[in-house]
């Protein structure tokens, strides 16, 4: 392909991108041109600047740079990505309620993160609500869970370190994003409510995005909050290909979740990337790492990050938790559980983050269990007979089995699972 015809596809692009933004989002940029005029001339960072007039003063500008250059590529594929999300919710009721949040400059690169994950949750069959700003704290989005019809609540977080320019950061920088971000699920989603939060960022690469999953797996280890079901990684990109020598962009999306191990609820979180979906990857394609000129004729150079992290498995990280030993009940005053033959202990098992050890011997009573699978049931331990106890907690919300006072004998461990509590009499 020739310098001129290289430059023209570029240009296109970078025309119809402009022209479109002021199509869609024609009121928004009105309302909100003079503010970031006036930002300019103060020399107010970009990043405290209303992020679309940034994202379209770098289309503009590589429009002047061509055929030498192409200015900040990853503002383009973020501003298509932008239009993307926009043109598919113009249509909606809410539109009133989110143009509100696109004009104000703190709020827009959050709204449109916010659009892309209730996009990506409606293609998974879910109806979802977009939730009106408020003066209170509030979650961003709604759904009824497929099956059960519980209600599951969506926090979204964009942070501005993965909206720069793509580059490598250190575990320490991936680590305050997850603190940023947890904080925040806290004060929008609450303590009782089933909720999700999705941590978004545009053209992240394949290093800084295992990076960021594993701060999120080892942050996720140290909470124990039983409504919060994970953590979801969206990266919003542009794949850069050519056929027969004509050269096209298309948005892509990448989306890992990552499960809380204290999470206990019934509603299972499934991931499951549909393979009729060419905008949606499972695994990072090579990083885009510039676009720059070579002998005149603009080229698109992709590389493989020299930098790798090593790929961690993820391993349950339990919790120790001893039980308080009591004296031997008398027979029909509580539930009690024994346990005999050579599969006990445990004498139960899920697929918590907490294990339960005997107050005398230190034996597993319960493995892999959650902090609120077990109430009110005393345990005869299998190894030294001691007797320990399961004290009663808060179940009103959860689904409850009933073990009335009595003896109870176990040859092998009860199956534990999430969102059931065994509760003894």
């Amino acid at each position: 392909m020739g310098a001129s015809e290289n430059k023209d596809e570029i240009q296109a692009v970078a025309i119809g991108l402009t022209q479109e933004a002021h199509e869609l989002l024609s009121e928004t940029i009105r309302a909100t041109e003079p503010a970031d005029e006036r930002a300019k001339r103060k020399g107010v960072s970009w990043t405290d600047r209303h992020r679309l007039h940034v994202l379209l003063e770098a289309a503009e500008e590589t429009l002047r740079a061509l055929p030498e250059g192409v200015v900040a590529p990853w503002y383009l594929a973020e501003l298509m990505a932008t239009l993307n999300a926009v043109r598919k919710w113009r249509e909606k009721r809410c539109w009133q309620d989110i143009e509100k949040s696109l004009k104000d400059p703190r709020t827009f690169a959050h709204t449109i993160a916010m659009l892309h994950v209730a996009e990506l949750l409606e293609r998974g069959g879910h109806r979802v609500e977009v939730v009106p700003r408020g003066e209170k704290a509030s979650p961003d989005l709604i759904l009824r869970a497929i099956g059960t019809q519980d209600i599951v609540v969506i926090e979204c977080y964009q942070p501005s370190t993965l909206c720069d320019k793509p580059s490598d950061f250190s575990t320490e920088e991936a680590r305050k994003i997850v603190e940023k971000a947890m904080a925040k699920a806290k004060r929008q989603i609450g303590t009782k409510t089933l909720g999700i939060l999705a941590i978004c960022g545009y053209n992240q690469s394949s290093v800084r995005q295992e990076i960021l999953r594993q701060a999120v797996e080892s942050r996720l280890s140290e909470t124990s909050r039983p409504n919060l079901c994970g953590i979801w990684l969206i990266t919003i990109g542009v794949l850069l290909s050519e056929d027969k020598g004509k050269r096209s962009f298309s948005q892509i999306l990448s989306a890992k979740f990552i499960q809380n191990p204290s999470y206990f609820g019934r509603v299972d979180v499934v991931e499951e990337m549909p393979t009729n979906r060419p905008d949606y990857i499972e695994s990072p394609l090579r990083d885009i790492r510039a676009v720059r000129s070579t002998s005149g004729n603009v080229k698109l150079v992709t590389t493989t990050n020299t930098r790798s992290v090593p790929i961690k498995q993820r391993v349950i990280r339990t919790k120790v938790r001893i039980l308080s030993i009591i004296e031997k009940p008398e027979t029909l005053t509580r539930t009690v559980v024994h346990g005999t033959g050579n599969k006990v202990p445990p004498l139960f098992v899920g697929k918590g983050n907490i294990d339960y050890h005997c107050g005398q011997c230190n034996a597993v009573l319960a493995k892999y269990a959650w902090i609120l699978s077990i109430s009110n049931i005393v345990v005869e331990c299998p190894v030294c007979h001691s007797y320990s106890e399961f004290p009663a907690l808060p179940h009103a919300d959860y689904y409850t089995v009933l073990m009335t006072k009595g003896n109870y004998n176990f040859s092998d461990a009860v199956k534990l699972k999430s969102g059931a509590c065994i509760v003894g009499q």
